[in-house]
């Protein structure tokens, strides 16, 4: 008979974790969400979550080509423009490590990794409120339900770990490092805007745009094979009242376009997600934070499994499959 794993969350992190080891494990994924995906999401085939992938990030690229998807450059064409108190002003970018982007977002990425699991079984909306390890294993509590398993697989973001109730209890200096650690992304709030064309390409423009002005502080071009669209990374300072009315009014300012061209306007405010972010992670990132975790000294049962424990690439997609090949080593 084979031993059983709960997977707690179904991110990319505990998708792949079960896509490795459904052959070997009786797996159940507990996700607290009413979708999968985590920190990966879609609306409408637009990223509203991570969207790049780099070269050297040799774990994302290979399993996106497993799974059959296909990517795409980022598109970095053209001048660039700085939105001054001054005015708008054209600058050419230095040059950066290229990345890419996968067809269809990587929603669909995560579309393709869900329905290729044979055997898994996904819960949606159920939290876990604690776990407990008992003689025969491990007890898993939600508010709707208890489960048995012998392994309990986290992948949650370190802060959010914290606030379940853990028998036995994680030792302080773990308790602390967790909570010490920023969720990334979890000070982002993201907003993507589809045109009825790429008219910035036309203009000889990239579509990225600095700002300190507001209330998108980073912009760039988010189009895919059918649509035309601009992301921008909300400033943290932004108001968020009125705030469609204000996006539209700095693009026009910024990029001289008619607000008339503009379709939709998405945003996710990943601080406001309850099953993303804790209210400490409100606090903005001035640089990328340092990344890791060592859990060893806790349990060989309860392992814990996201991209802020991984000590390579963490914050990454990269960083999510990194941990996640380090824990299926660990458990065989």
């Amino acid at each position: 008979m084979k031993k059983k794993i709960i997977i707690i969350g179904a991110g990319i992190s505990g998708l792949y974790l079960a896509y490795m080891l459904e052959d070997k494990f009786d797996i159940t994924i507990i996700e607290a969400r009413s979708r999968v995906g985590g920190r990966v999401y879609a609306i409408d085939g637009h990223d509203m979550g991570p969207s790049w992938v780099w070269p050297h990030h040799k774990n994302i690229l290979s399993l996106i080509d497993e799974l059959g998807l296909e990517i795409f450059p980022q598109y970095t064409q053209g001048y660039a423009l700085y939105d001054t108190r001054d005015g708008v002003e054209h600058f050419t970018p230095p040059p950066s490590m290229p990345s890419s982007r996968v067809n269809g977002s990587l929603g669909s990425f995560i579309e393709v990794i869900h329905k290729s699991l044979k055997s898994t079984k996904v819960l949606l909306s159920q939290e876990v409120q604690s776990v407990e390890e008992i003689d025969e294993g491990l007890s898993v509590t939600t508010r709707l339900d208890t489960f048995k398993s012998d392994f309990a697989i986290f992948t949650l973001p370190p802060r959010l770990v914290t606030k379940i109730d853990f028998t036995p209890k994680l030792p302080e200096s773990l308790q602390q490092k967790m909570s010490s650690i920023q969720t990334w992304m979890g000070h982002s709030a993201k907003c993507v805007i589809e045109f009825k064309d790429a008219f910035w390409r036309e203009k000889g423009l990239s579509g990225f745009a600095y700002s300190n002005n507001g209330p998108l502080g980073e912009i760039h071009d988010a189009s895919t094979a059918d649509r035309a669209a601009l992301f921008g990374f909300v400033n943290s300072n932004a108001q968020m009242d009125h705030f469609d009315d204000n996006v539209k009014e700095q693009l026009s300012r910024v990029f001289q376009v008619d607000s008339s061209q503009i379709i939709s306007i998405h945003l996710v405010d990943w601080k406001e997600e309850k099953y993303t972010a804790s209210y400490e992670d409100r606090k903005a990132l001035s640089q990328h934070p340092f990344y890791g975790i060592d859990t060893s000294q806790y349990s060989d049962k309860i392992l814990f499994s996201s991209t802020e424990f991984s000590f390579r690439e963490g914050g990454y997609l990269e960083g999510a499959l990194i941990r996640a090949k380090d824990i299926c080593k660990q458990i065989g």
